[in-house]
C-alpha cells in the first residue's frame, strides 16, 4: 500500500515538472515593439470604411480626419507625450527651438505609412514644460474625412470639398508633390504627378506659419 502511494506521488511530481509554462510574452512587450500593432501603426493603419447602401463613408472615430482638430485619436494641442505613450518611441526624432518633429512608420519599416506628429512648447508661458502637438501628417488610405476624402482620392474629388491653395512642395521617388492647403479649414492634401492624394496634413485654421512648415 506504502509502495503504491509512493509510486502515485512520484508520477504526479514528475507529470508537474514536465508541464511548459505559459507563453507570457504578450505581457512582456516593450512600448516600441508591442504597441505599435495597434490599428494606427498596422500594415493597413485600419481597417477600410464601410460603405452603406447610399454610398456615404461610414467612419469610425479612430479612422475620422477632422480639419483643424484631429487625425483619428491624434488631437492638435494635446501634449505629444500623450502620443509616444501610445505608440511607442517614434522611428526617427528632430528636435530644437523648443519644436519637434516625431516619425512613427507601420512595423517599423520606412517603406510603410508613416504618421508625422510636429509639436512646439510655448516658451515662456505656464505651461512650457508641456509640447502640444501643432500639426499631424498620415499617409494611410485607411484614415477619412467626414466627406470621404483620403489617401488615394483623386485631386479633382477633393477640390469639391475644400478650397485649396498651393503652398509647398517637395519630391518623392515618383516625382513631385504639391501640397494644397485649405487655410479656413485647417487641412493640407499632398498631391502627386498622378493627381491623387499620397498624405493628409491636419493643423489650425489660419496658422500658416505651422500650415507652410514642411515635414519631409
Amino acid at each position: 500500500m506504502i509502495r503504491n502511494t509512493f509510486i502515485i506521488l512520484l508520477c504526479g511530481i514528475l507529470f508537474a515538472c514536465n508541464q511548459s509554462p505559459k507563453n507570457n510574452s504578450t505581457a512582456g512587450q516593450s512600448a516600441d515593439t508591442g504597441k505599435v500593432q495597434q490599428p494606427l501603426l498596422n500594415d493597413s493603419v485600419a481597417p477600410s470604411p464601410a460603405s452603406t447602401d447610399t454610398g456615404k463613408i461610414k467612419t469610425t472615430t479612430t479612422q475620422l480626419i477632422v480639419p483643424g482638430r484631429s487625425i483619428g485619436n491624434i488631437q492638435l494641442g494635446e501634449d505629444v507625450a500623450n502620443v509616444s505613450a501610445t505608440l511607442g518611441r517614434p522611428d526617427s526624432s528632430d528636435a530644437g527651438m523648443g519644436s519637434s518633429l516625431m516619425v512613427w512608420f507601420a512595423r517599423h519599416n520606412p517603406k510603410g505609412y508613416r504618421i508625422s506628429v510636429f509639436a512646439h512648447r510655448n516658451m515662456g508661458a505656464k505651461d512650457e514644460i508641456i509640447s502640444r502637438i501643432q500639426k499631424i501628417l498620415i499617409t494611410s488610405p485607411g484614415f477619412k474625412t467626414a466627406d470621404g476624402m483620403g489617401v488615394g482620392s483623386p485631386e479633382t474629388d477633393i477640390k469639391k470639398s475644400y478650397d485649396l491653395k498651393p503652398t509647398s512642395d517637395y519630391k518623392n521617388k515618383d516625382g513631385k508633390v504639391q501640397v494644397y492647403t485649405d487655410l479656413d479649414k485647417g487641412i493640407s492634401f499632398e498631391i502627386d504627378a498622378s493627381n491623387k492624394c499620397v498624405g493628409i496634413v491636419v493643423h489650425k485654421p489660419h496658422d500658416t506659419a505651422v500650415a507652410y512648415l514642411n515635414m519631409h
